[in-house]
């Protein structure tokens, strides 16, 4: 199967509207999506919303799948080509699920971080370290969300790398004991962060 995936950013008042338009995708069919929805896909078989609260608003994941072409379409004369085409996007599927994952453990990581920073107190360093090694694994792989080459897969790179060494920071003020300086950085990852999804999401 392949899949037709949207990933953002929405404020509370901008979902409600999201699901609107999602309703009237379903209802009316594809040729209405319009904005977000944008190549909404027909004939969904299956579909995957999940919204976590974010700040202000909500992270937002949206995945319908879809039916791929027929078996018989696949022995045409570009059979070969289109079975090809179908493993790469298998393995690029599982990468981007891969990379989604370990974004969703740093995010939970950096929830019990900032909970300790509010609180007043410092973090596990368990919970420390696990979000250390997250944000190394993520800065250590391509970004299976973007072609692997090209100028703005640099670039996020170089935002990624840039992301962790401000985080190591988060080791320093725990080692010092400085629960004001843990929040500081928290609260610079946090814009980073932002930054960083408006630019290549």
């Amino acid at each position: 199967m392949s899949a037709w995936r949207l990933e953002t950013d929405v404020s509370e008042a901008d979902l409600p509207r999201l699901l609107r338009l999602l309703a009237n995708a379903l209802e009316a069919g594809p040729a209405e999506a319009t904005g977000p929805l944008t190549g909404f896909p027909p004939e969904v078989r299956a579909l995957e919303l999940f919204a976590e609260r974010s700040g202000a608003g909500y992270a937002l994941t949206l995945k319908a799948r879809r039916a791929v072409e027929s078996h018989a379409s696949a022995h045409d004369a570009g059979g070969q080509k289109t079975m090809g085409h179908a493993r790469e996007t298998d393995a690029a599927e599982r990468a981007r699920e891969k990379y989604r994952q370990l974004k969703k453990l740093m995010q939970a990581d950096y929830k019990v971080l900032q909970k300790a920073a509010e609180a007043g107190t410092l973090p596990a360093p368990e919970v420390l370290e696990s979000f250390l090694a997250l944000c190394d694994s993520m800065a250590d792989i391509v970004q299976p969300l973007l072609a692997p080459r090209g100028l703005e897969a640099k670039e996020l790179a170089l935002a990624n790398r840039s992301f962790v060494e401000e985080a190591r920071a988060l080791r320093r003020a725990v080692s010092a004991r400085d629960v004001a300086a843990l929040a500081e950085v928290l609260a610079r990852l946090e814009r980073r962060k932002s930054a960083c999804h408006v630019q290549f999401r």
